[in-house]
């Protein structure tokens, strides 16, 4: 049997596993439940997921409540390696947020994030200057839609 992979799931990944069952997201977050993935999380990551009922375009989802979400984060850290927040090594003017998710996969190892994010999706590409700097810095980092990663 071949060792469980590392990865950082982004917020969204999150998300879109609680809201639906059906999704990639929700499998990959199954994969993790199943011990075939280490997850790391963060205090940060924790905040953002805890903030994602008050987000003004999931306001109007009722069943999207921040009780729900202290379900799914305690599930989560039953699940998952609660890591603290490194000190912050790659710097994404794009999005600085998105920076603190490379952040801790290069410092847990894991060098691999699941996201639907496309800023962060962006840093694969060669025409970015940040994710080119970043991805010669370390050969083995990669980005991935939750589709993506459970084809890999």
């Amino acid at each position: 049997m071949s060792a469980p992979r590392q990865a950082v799931f982004d917020c969204n990944v999150y998300l879109q596993a609680m809201l639906s069952a059906r999704g990639a997201a929700h499998a990959c977050w199954q994969k993790v439940v199943a011990g075939e993935v280490v997850l790391y999380v963060t205090p940060f990551i924790l905040a953002e997921i805890r903030r994602l009922p008050d987000h003004k375009n999931l306001r109007r989802l009722r069943s999207f409540t921040h009780e729900r979400v202290e379900r799914f984060i305690e599930e989560l850290l039953d699940n998952a390696a609660l890591v603290s927040d490194p000190p912050p090594k790659f710097a994404y003017p794009r999005d600085p947020d998105d920076a603190r998710y490379v952040d801790v996969a290069i410092s847990t190892g894991a060098i691999l994030i699941v996201s639907n994010d496309k800023d962060l999706l962006d840093l694969m590409n060669d025409s970015n200057p940040e994710g080119k700097a970043l991805r010669e810095r370390h050969p083995t980092f990669g980005i991935f839609t939750p589709a993506e990663f459970l084809k890999t």
